[in-house]
């Protein structure tokens, strides 16, 4: 089996102690409006911190980021399989410039994840105890 490559972030900012979401556009082939964090397909011959590093400019306009860990490793096992390291990621950077790719974003504490965010992405969530690395700031 051969499996796509994807790298996701979770990006923290302890100015609002809110973790970004942002919100693919209506027109998106993939999951029109659905909420997310930034991420996307590796390119070839990229590490996957410089992966992230992109794929973060590129949908959120944010250069300033704080790769701290990994998070998780899961496998999406669709009709095209996907691997997603999803990274631990902190930035003090407020303003969120969207690329056409998403139309909206938000600073959420865990119940806004809870209720925007896919229950797939709850569930990994959940599973790898993210929401706990966090308790004492976004509950």
């Amino acid at each position: 089996m051969n499996a796509k490559l994807v790298v996701k972030s979770i990006i923290f900012n302890r100015n609002h102690n809110r973790i970004l979401l942002i919100q693919r556009s209506d027109d998106d082939p993939i999951g029109a409006n659905t909420w997310e964090s930034a991420g996307g397909n590796m390119e070839c011959g990229e590490k996957p911190e410089e992966a992230i590093r992109r794929e973060i400019r590129e949908e959120t306009g944010i250069t300033e980021i704080t790769i701290k860990t990994v998070a998780y490793v899961t496998l999406v096992n669709d009709d095209e399989p996907y691997l997603i390291i999803a990274y631990i990621c902190e930035s003090q950077t407020e303003t969120v410039t969207l690329s056409n790719e998403h139309r909206a974003f938000m600073w959420a504490d865990k119940e806004m994840c809870k209720a925007m965010l896919p229950k797939a992405i709850i569930d990994d969530f959940d599973k790898n105890g993210i929401f706990e690395l966090f308790r004492d700031s976004i509950d």
